[in-house]
């Protein structure tokens, strides 16, 4: 008989809430509010999504004639006093969207949407990737730097260094066409200088400044360089 007390007694205790300490209950706070903003941050990308998407709908349609405006940088201006920067902005961001990640713009999107107000670096990863003959070593590093801006932990510093080591390689090229030109001149004036050498400093001058090129420029052999290198 007193140990079915005992028993009942102790169920009795053990039901009774814990009372949380103060530090239990600053860890408890912090993470609903961790929690409410996550979710508050993604409604927020969405919305601008969905901004943008009636935008794009106001432009399309050209429904900014119907309420007599010339076109859309005054409808946005005095109908939404929204400025020129931000107009288009929305408008790049949404067709970016709708062409790599139409996923993001189905009524409940599922998973993690990156800052959207600052998405020039996986916009401009985006189209270094569409590129062909991209150099694997390149490609690695962009697709690790694609997947690092999708998961919202791209570093600045990161693509940085590897804008800055494309720039380098345009400026590389920019002196090596200077030079060809000069070569090109002091060649001409010489009497005995053959033309074919000639011609062919003209092709890779002309090569080079190719824009679609300019990117994307490799020197491989067993394309002709070997005959410029001996001119």
């Amino acid at each position: 008989m007193k140990n079915k007390t005992k028993t009942k007694a102790t169920a009795k205790t053990s039901s009774k809430p814990r009372t949380m300490t103060a530090k239990q209950a600053q860890v408890q706070e912090a993470l609903q509010v961790t929690w409410l903003l996550k979710g508050k941050l993604k409604s927020a990308q969405i919305a601008y999504l969905r901004i943008g998407e009636l935008l794009v709908r106001v432009r399309d349609k050209k429904l900014y004639a119907e309420l007599k405006h010339a076109d859309m940088e005054e409808y946005a201006r005095e109908r939404l006093q929204l400025g020129r920067t931000s107009l288009y902005k929305y408008l790049k961001v949404y067709d970016w969207v709708s062409k790599y990640y139409p996923e993001w713009l189905q009524k409940k999107p599922k998973g993690f949407i990156p800052e959207l107000y600052d998405v020039a670096d996986l916009m401009w990863i985006e189209s270094e990737l569409k590129k062909k003959n991209l150099a694997p070593a390149k490609k690695a590093a962009l697709e690790e730097l694609r997947k690092q801006a999708l998961d919202g932990q791209l570093a600045q510093s990161d693509v940085r260094k590897i804008r800055s080591s494309g720039a380098k390689t345009e400026d590389s090229l920019k002196s090596f066409v200077s030079k060809l030109r000069n070569l090109r001149m002091r060649g001409f004036q010489l009497a005995s200088m053959p033309q074919e050498a000639i011609t062919h400093i003209d092709a890779a001058i002309d090569i080079i400044k190719n824009a679609k090129t300019l990117a994307q420029f490799r020197i491989s052999p067993g394309k002709g360089w070997d005959q410029l290198a001996v001119v």
